[in-house]
């Protein structure tokens, strides 16, 4: 064996990992400027809100979703030692944490309360469980399953409009842009998550995907109006 067979191997390698660095550093920054972006979205309608006094039609419990979402992939970051999952989700709490108490304010539903209040004991509950054990990899196991669940019906959550979407033939209350945007944000996580092989990062991703590009579909197949209150409104539904 001469020399140039040992050393194409060790060339081939290093390219390999110089290549997967290159990638995760590049879908790190995707993915956190698409889902930064996604979690600015319903500032708008938030605004509005203040001004008008009422939350009108725009439903709340996303902003609950969203936020207990982002609290449980705050503490799975901190257990992992994921920069890009800590500093994006961090943002995310802290917006709909925000969004949440503006509709808290200007909400006459007796029922958003009990969802907020619903959304602090889950996630206490989550937290609890996923810390009681001392090992720490069965803590990450625990709290990366259930905040996957989460994630899921965090996603799944603007599909509650789908059979008056199909009845009606008439999608309004999803707005297209921010539907794409969720897709791409579903979708950079799931390589994000490929990259680094974690299963509870790629996983739910894999299906938010799925249930974005369901939205999308419906969004071309059944048109909405052209309505500009209910579109400036109907940001909340899609977002995330």
């Amino acid at each position: 064996m001469d020399q140039s067979e040992v050393i194409l191997p060790l060339n081939s390698g290093s390219e390999t990992e110089s290549s997967h660095s290159y990638l995760l550093g590049l879908f790190s920054l995707l993915a956190t400027f698409i889902t930064i972006s996604l979690y600015f979205g319903p500032y708008s309608t938030i605004k509005q809100i203040i001004q008008k006094k009422s939350v009108g039609s725009v439903a709340g419990l996303q902003f609950i979703m969203t936020s207990l979402s982002c609290f449980l992939w705050v503490c799975y970051a901190v257990l992992t030692s994921n920069k890009t999952m800590f500093l994006v989700n961090n943002i995310g709490f802290i917006l709909s944490s925000y969004y949440a108490y503006i509709y808290w304010l200007y909400s006459h539903e007796s029922k958003f309360k009990f969802q907020v209040i619903g959304g602090f004991l889950i996630g206490v509950s989550i937290l609890g469980f996923s810390f009681s054990s001392s090992d720490h990899q069965v803590r990450v196991d625990n709290l990366g399953i259930l905040s996957c669940v989460i994630c899921v019906l965090m996603f799944a959550s603007p599909l509650e409009k789908l059979s008056s979407v199909i009845r009606l033939k008439n999608s309004d209350g999803m707005l297209k842009q921010v539907a794409i945007g969720s897709l791409l944000c579903g979708l950079s996580w799931t390589v994000f998550g490929l990259l680094i092989d974690d299963v509870y990062v790629y996983g739910p991703n894999i299906l938010a995907s799925i249930l974005s590009f369901i939205q999308v579909s419906l969004i071309l197949v059944y048109p909405p109006p052209n309505l500009p209150m209910h579109g400036s409104s109907s940001i909340v539904d899609q977002v995330y």
